[in-house]
Parts: structure tokens; C-alpha cells; sequence
């Protein structure tokens, strides 16, 4: 699956405009769409329709196991869009259902950041498809790194590498495992 479609001849310009939320957002769309389209009619269906108290212990505990995965979807997975210019980075945080997914928020300058970072993670050994990469400003004196993009099929490499020149920032690119 390609998440970043890009011109590998066309270079980045500034102002650049990312927006890392929908995949974060796509994955909690589902955990809610699971609770309240399938596990709690299923509750209601078991309870007042086919009487039955077991399917109802059964739905609301994966319902519960459910909710605990989202909520560590939320706390965990970054989701935010702004806005890099020449002397700043402007970001604003994800927000889904009025409520705001994790990330970082604010107006950085960018001197404050030391590298464009391109981590390449390969894909596990069981299962087909390429290598994806997360483009990232590092942040240093207490500014946080931003995830750029997510992308794949090298897309992230020409990113970095584009990003990195237009910046005036060292490029910095490494290997991690999934």
C-alpha cells in the first residue's frame, strides 16, 4: 500500500504542508465503528432479543479489550498537520471527534532542530510488501521530532533528501527494525 505518492523529480518546496493523521485516524474510526456498530447492538441483541446472558458477558469483554486497544492507539500513535517554513515549523495537533490525538503542537523555529531523519523499517520476514519509511525533523533543546510522512517505496528517501536541501538541514538516514 502506498501511503505518499511523489514526483521523484519534483523537489520540495516551501511552504511545506504535511498532514500525518489519517492513518492514526483510520485506525480509530474502527475501533469505534467496532463498539458501536457490532459489539453494542450485540450486547443489546443478546440481552433483550435472544436472552442470552453469556453472548452479553462475551461481547462486553471484548468490547472492553477493544477499548483498552484504542486507548493505547490514541496515546500512542502521533497524528498532526502544519505547516514548514524557511524559519519555522507550525503544527497543530490531529484531532478525531473533538478529541485530540497525540503529537506535538506549537510554533518551533527551525533552528531548533539539528536533522532530517529518514528511519527505513523493512518488512517482517512473513509478510509481502516493501520497505516504509517515516520522515522526521529532530528536534534538540527540548523541541520534539516531528513525523513528516509516513511513506513507502523509497518515497521517504527523495523526501528526506528534498526536505533536508531546502532546509539547510544535514540529512540523516538509518535502519530500524519493525
Amino acid at each position: 500500500m502506498r501511503l505518499i505518492a511523489r514526483d521523484p523529480v519534483m523537489p520540495v518546496e516551501l511552504p511545506y504542508r504535511f498532514d500525518t493523521s489519517p492513518v492514526v485516524k483510520l485506525i480509530l474510526r474502527g475501533v469505534v465503528a467496532l463498539l458501536l456498530l457490532v459489539l453494542v447492538p450485540g450486547i443489546m441483541y443478546s440481552l433483550l432479543v435472544s436472552h442470552s446472558h453469556a453472548a452479553a458477558v462475551q461481547l462486553l469483554v471484548s468490547g472492553l479489550i477493544a477499548t483498552y486497544f484504542g486507548r493505547l492507539f490514541l496515546r500512542n500513535l502521533e497524528g498532526s498537520r502544519g505547516t514548514i517554513t524557511a524559519d519555522a515549523v507550525a503544527v497543530e495537533p490531529g484531532t478525531l471527534y473533538g478529541v485530540r490525538l497525540h503529537g506535538p503542537a506549537g510554533r518551533f523555529p527551525l533552528r531548533d532542530f539539528s536533522t532530517v531523519k529518514v528511519e527505513r523499517v523493512p518488512p517482517p520476514a512473513w509478510v509481502e510488501g516493501g520497505r516504509h519509511e517515516r520522515v522526521s525533523l529532530v528536534g534538540t533543546n527540548g523541541t520534539p521530532d516531528i513525523l513528516i510522512a509516513p511513506t513507502s517505496d523509497d518515497a521517504g528517501r527523495a523526501l528526506g533528501q528534498d526536505l533536508a536541501a531546502a532546509l539547510g538541514l544535514p540529512y540523516q538516514e538509518e535502519r530500524v527494525p519493525y
